[in-house]
């Protein structure tokens, strides 16, 4: 059964959760106590029933939300969680990012402590790790609807004016990175309609799903809007530095955008935003 159940995973998550075994988890009783270590993990458990979340990281998303009063932080900005303070909350179940956070859920499972990885890179991957979580977790059902309320997908033949959009995203300064055809930024604008001025492109950088554009490359592009990312100096202070690369546009096609929503989920609330803004193009 175990084998068959592990195989049923591969089949239908497609990697995107990464169990220590999913047969166990399906056939024990419903997780009472979870510790989320990312803010968009925290506001899926929150979202399905608040009172078995009793850990979060403390982040600018977490730390501003009021339903996260009362509840024990782990970790503060992007340092890694504690893992004292965790084991301290007895939890049943510990979900966090596949890569950033492995070594920590590492040390979890040998202390015996079921554990929990998630790459969401992808909108698809997001609706993936929602039905994972509510296989866990008792819920009236309503999540999926929510997360597909909140970005609805754009019908590409109900808005001929966005299809033709040939958005660029430069999420950074030195270097200056855009999205590849595997990345969330990516996978968003595909969502909303738009194209991603950099679908087609190859090469890497240290940011996976994250191309390094260099200034030769940057004018064989030729996008109709720019998506800069928390532009220090504003959208404008962009606009005098890129306007060389970019000789067809004007300031008023370049855009500041935040990094929550658009480069990393972080949460549901922000990704809202960020498909609301791109609605708006």
């Amino acid at each position: 059964m175990k084998l068959l159940a592990s195989l049923i995973c591969l089949l239908v998550f497609n990697n995107c959760v990464l169990a220590k075994d999913l047969a166990q988890k399906q056939n024990s009783k419903p997780y009472k106590r979870i510790v989320a270590l990312t803010s968009l993990s925290a506001d899926l458990i929150v979202s399905l029933d608040r009172e078995v979340l009793v850990g979060v990281p403390g982040t600018k998303l977490t730390n501003n939300d009021q339903r996260f009063i009362g509840i024990k932080r782990i970790s503060s900005g992007r340092s890694q969680p504690n893992i004292e303070s965790i084991v301290s909350l007895q939890p049943d179940l510990v979900v966090g990012a596949t890569g950033f956070h492995s070594k920590t859920l590492s040390s979890l499972k040998r202390l015996g402590i079921n554990t929990l990885e998630f790459r969401i890179d992808r909108w698809n991957k997001l609706e993936k790790s929602v039905d994972v979580l509510s296989s866990m977790i008792p819920n009236n059902g309503s999540l999926k609807n929510k997360i597909n309320s909140i970005c609805p997908k754009v019908s590409q033949s109900n808005n001929a004016k966005q299809k033709s959009l040939n958005i660029l995203i430069l999420a950074g300064i030195t270097p200056k990175l855009s999205p590849a055809k595997q990345s969330w930024s990516g996978s968003l604008l595909q969502r909303m309609g738009l194209t991603n001025a950099t679908d087609s492109l190859t090469g890497n950088s240290q940011f996976s799903g994250y191309i390094t554009m260099s200034n030769e490359r940057l004018l064989t592009i030729k996008p109709d809007i720019v998506l800069t990312i928390n532009p220090s100096g504003g959208s404008d202070s962009q606009y005098s530095s890129l306007k060389k690369y970019f000789p067809n546009l004007n300031k008023k096609d370049f855009y500041g955008m935040d990094y929550y929503g658009l480069i990393n989920p972080g949460s549901l609330g922000s990704i809202a935003k960020a498909c609301s803004t791109l609605k708006q193009l």
